[in-house]
């Protein structure tokens, strides 16, 4: 079978000609909290979330250049460093494609780490909005499913110089997920 492949202009994940539906795609549907906001708007948020991600994928790789850094990506990047040096979370994968071999599905987490206090695998989903979507937890399940591994999962909510955890815990979330699967693959049909 071929290579996963990723367009991040058309956040389109590929396996040869063929299209693979991507996590958050599939979830998009569920959370309608921000139907009435102006797609422009929207688009902006979500472009400046892909900057703040990739300033901490950068971090992790240590190539980030902090001092050309926009100084508000800077300020959630303080907030990352602030959650790691606070918790003591040791990074082992950042930014990592993921593809479920029995679903055909595809997605991108953003690290894993080992918390120092346990030693317990963690998924972490990185968030900078104001508020968290309730899809994070379908959305961290369907990442650690496809990756075939049990992991801890969690949410952290990036502020400027700050961060809020959500600990991810419901054993629902992937059957949500799964469902979410479902009706986006009846929708792609009609």
């Amino acid at each position: 079978m071929s290579e996963l492949t990723f367009d991040a202009d058309t956040h389109t994940y590929r396996r040869g000609d063929r299209i693979i539906p991507g996590v958050t795609s599939v979830l998009q549907h569920l959370d309608d909290s921000l139907r009435f906001v102006d797609p422009e708007i929207l688009a902006a948020a979500a472009e400046f979330g892909n900057h703040v991600h990739t300033a901490c994928h950068l971090h992790f790789l240590d190539i980030l250049d902090e001092a050309n850094l926009d100084p508000d990506i800077g300020g959630y990047l303080e907030g990352w460093k602030q959650f790691l040096h606070d918790t003591g979370f040791v990074l082992l994968h950042s930014e990592e494609r993921v593809f479920h071999k029995t679903l055909h599905y595809a997605g991108t987490l953003d690290c894993i780490g080992i918390r120092s206090k346990d030693s317990r695998f963690t998924l972490i989903d990185i968030k900078t909005g104001t508020t968290i979507p309730k899809t994070v937890g379908p959305q961290t399940a369907a990442y650690a499913a496809a990756r075939g591994e049990s992991f801890s999962r969690m949410c952290v909510q990036l502020t400027p110089g700050g961060y809020r955890i959500k600990q991810l815990t419901d054993p629902s979330d992937f059957d949500y997920f799964k469902a979410a699967l479902t009706v986006h693959r009846w929708k792609e049909k009609s």
